[in-house]
């Protein structure tokens, strides 16, 4: 018999059964090297690390959101897990009564999927939405939305999921259409076309407009803090699924990203002294982390390689970038992916993930595809009308 139970993250109680939610995605992936799921103190928090987890209580989304999970269960076994959620601040700034799914798992069951979904809606619907959008992970502005369709045997990267190749088809028999696309893809970094097609460009870009570039370490780390802040708010406002940044959780994000990233991947932009932009890549961790065997679900084994073996890691991801839109139609962010290919080259790193693109961001797909662009990943969006008559579980 099946059973879906719904708790939430504010008692011991929940506590115990955030736990059992957190542990079902390393056990239904344990013999999969593809998928590689968060640690256990990203999701749950760790008072000794001082770090927030996703899902408690204390973390700054809980100022401006709400959510509830629900573990389905079959025959006494763990089956299915999703999390509906709700972001004040994104329906501010869209308008909208939009509530999403997120860290969502399940069997190849069509009635799992649709009585977890169904659950979800009845939650969201209670709370005055009007539609569920997803899938989303926590958190909003860092995960990749959206079920993978394509690239399930390219490279792990961080900050992207990996699902099983029958997640498509499950949301879609629960009554969800695809509304959106996202890509990626891998550029080499050391034999690609970006040098000759853009630094003639760039040169003449940088003396037109005054352009000036820094590394991270030219300015205190608060000056950095605040630049990328107001840079980031600014050039994503307008981008599908964007929620503002509250400063001290964008803060926090940049504290916690210190621990794995290469601070000579982040580039400044200034034109005529004013900050326009900033370009940064993160390593991808995801190489140093065991794949297989009892070392890969060991936590505190994995956390130590991601600290000690960064020197080993081949590749990067440009995973933080933005531009004001005053700056947008100057040419910069060719100039800025133009110095980091100089950079990246001369750190001998061997590769670059670039996503989480719209599809119809054609601008940014043709830069891309200039730069030698391989694709690697795509990953579906679903969204669901919640004032139609609820379907059944």
């Amino acid at each position: 018999m099946l059973t879906i139970e719904s708790f939430s993250n504010r008692s011991k109680k929940d506590l115990a059964k955030l736990r059992a939610f957190v542990d079902f995605q390393r056990e239904f992936y344990q013999s999969e090297p593809r998928a590689i799921p968060l640690l256990r103190y990203e999701y749950l928090g760790s008072h000794l690390l001082g770090m927030k987890g996703f899902f408690e209580q204390r973390n700054s989304f809980y100022r401006h959101g709400e959510s509830q999970f629900f573990l389905a269960t079959k025959d006494g076994k763990t089956v299915g897990r999703c999390a509906a959620f709700i972001d004040h601040n994104h329906n501010r700034h869209w308008n909208l009564k939009v509530g999403f799914f997120g860290q969502f798992e399940s069997i190849d069951d069509p009635e799992v999927t649709r009585s977890l979904l169904s659950q979800a809606e009845t939650w969201l619907r209670d709370r005055g939405m009007d539609t569920i959008r997803g899938p989303q992970n926590f958190p909003m502005n860092e995960s990749t939305p959206g079920v993978l369709i394509e690239g399930f045997d390219s490279t792990p990267v961080i900050y992207y999921h990996f699902n099983w190749p029958y997640y498509s088809k499950l949301i879609e028999s629960a009554g969800y259409q695809p509304i959106r696309n996202v890509l990626s893809w891998e550029v080499p970094v050391q034999h690609n076309a970006i040098q000759e097609n853009l630094e003639a460009l760039s040169l003449k870009i940088i003396k037109r407009f005054g352009v000036t570039i820094e590394h991270w370490g030219a300015r205190p780390l608060a000056t950095r803090k605040a630049e990328m802040f107001d840079i980031y708010n600014d050039a994503w406002s307008d981008n599908f699924g964007f929620v503002p940044f509250e400063r001290d959780e964008f803060y926090a994000i940049i504290n916690d990203m210190q621990l794995v990233m290469d601070k000579k991947l982040f580039l400044f932009a200034y034109i005529h002294g004013e900050p326009a932009g900033f370009f940064g890549g993160v390593p991808n961790v995801f190489e140093t982390l065991p794949l297989t065997g009892v070392a890969r679900h060991v936590e505190l084994i994995r956390a130590i390689k991601l600290i000690t073996h960064k020197s080993k890691i081949r590749g990067f991801r440009l995973g933080y970038l933005g531009v004001k839109k005053k700056f947008r139609k100057t040419g910069l962010d060719g100039v800025m992916i133009w110095k980091q290919s100089q950079i990246s080259k001369q750190l001998g790193y061997e590769y670059c993930d670039m996503g989480w693109v719209l599809e119809n961001n054609l601008v940014t797909v043709r830069l891309i595809e200039r730069c030698g662009g391989v694709p690697s990943k795509k990953y579906t969006i679903f969204e669901k009308n919640l004032t139609s008559t609820p379907s059944l579980p």
